[in-house]
């Protein structure tokens, strides 16, 4: 299956304004187009999910638009924002994995090609390339041509969490325009504008190790919610007790594949406590005094050995035949020697 589409959606969840924090690179996406200044290769790079995709998708939304009125935002209901949001627009063009943890294959990155080299009916022809870093090596060197030689017309946009990951060649002829991560008073006033949802909006924001797109989508579906509070009280019950079976019995109660990644968070809350003697935004969702216990049970190199496990963990709860077993092999070696 090719991870290509058309078009697709700007991203945003029903009843959430655009994050304030994304307004003024917008601002600079659509300044450059106006002026006849886009570069054919731009690149996005910023910390994960900060809501790169996000800008990625609304500027070409921007694009598509025929009566923005002057304005650095879509309209959202001309033909053109109808036909981006429906996934038909012409001159645009979207290239994603699969699904996540997929790479973008050569195969993919040739449609672009193909797709770019045809006659244009608009102005201009745009394609994104998000995550740009899960290309492969052969998809990269077929990028490479095109951006050494852009067709007329024709912008590259890509979005990179760790762009470190592309190969230089394609670095070094993409302009960068970094996406910082927001402050986050600006993030809790932005999230608690999309309503009063059953968890507090200060509780998601350090669940998802303050990544406001991945709270947002936290805050807006209940079974993710429900997932998050059975996980959470697992940790606590890993933190509080003194014998395994209690900790093994809210262990298997949980999604492995959610569970072992917020237990690496805790890992990590627990090293940040030995090393200041305070919690960090995670850390601090859990009794400070049993966090301190739990670390100083471990001490650093018993952490680093559990994170280091933990990688493996975490791979193998995804194939496991039995995760609840899994479950309870990783209980017990969890406690301390």
């Amino acid at each position: 299956m090719m991870s290509l589409q058309r078009t697709s959606s700007p991203n945003d969840a029903p009843g959430t304004a655009f994050p304030p924090w994304l307004t003024a690179p917008l601002g600079h996406l659509a300044a450059w187009t106006r002026a006849g200044r886009l570069p054919s290769g731009l690149l996005l790079v910023g910390p994960e999910g900060v809501g790169k995709g996000l800008l990625a998708r609304r500027f070409l939304q921007w694009v598509a638009c025929v009566d923005s009125g002057g304005t650095d935002q879509p309209c959202g209901i001309c033909n053109g924002c109808r036909s981006y949001l429906g996934g038909s627009h012409p001159e645009i063009l979207e290239v994603a994995p699969e699904a996540p943890g997929k790479e973008i294959l050569v195969d993919a990155v040739r449609e672009v090609v193909d797709f770019l080299s045809l006659s244009q009916s608009g102005p201009a022809r745009v394609v994104l390339i998000s995550p740009a870093e899960d290309m492969t090596a052969n998809a990269a060197n077929a990028l490479l041509k095109t951006l050494e030689e852009p067709p007329a017309g024709a912008a590259l946009l890509l979005t990179a969490t760790r762009p470190a990951r592309l190969p230089p060649t394609i670095r070094s002829r993409c302009q960068q325009l970094r996406v910082p991560h927001p402050d986050r008073k600006h993030v809790l006033e932005w999230l608690q504008a999309g309503g009063r949802p059953a968890l507090t909006v200060d509780e998601a924001l350090a669940a998802c190790l303050d990544q406001p797109m991945a709270a947002r989508d936290l805050l807006q579906d209940p079974e993710a919610i429900d997932r998050w509070q059975r996980d959470r009280g697992a940790l606590n019950a890993l933190l509080k007790s003194r014998s395994p079976f209690p900790v093994i019995d809210r262990f298997t109660a949980c999604e492995p594949g959610s569970l072992v990644p917020r237990l690496q968070c805790l890992l990590v809350s627990a090293q940040r406590w030995l090393l200041t003697e305070e919690a960090d935004a995670f850390g601090r969702l859990f009794d400070s005094a049993q966090l301190a216990a739990f670390a100083q049970a471990h001490g650093p190199r018993g952490l680093a050995r559990l994170l280091q496990d933990s990688q493996r963990w975490r791979r193998e709860v995804s194939a496991a035949l039995n995760p609840q077993l899994r479950c309870e092999e990783i209980v017990l070696a969890l406690q301390p020697a």
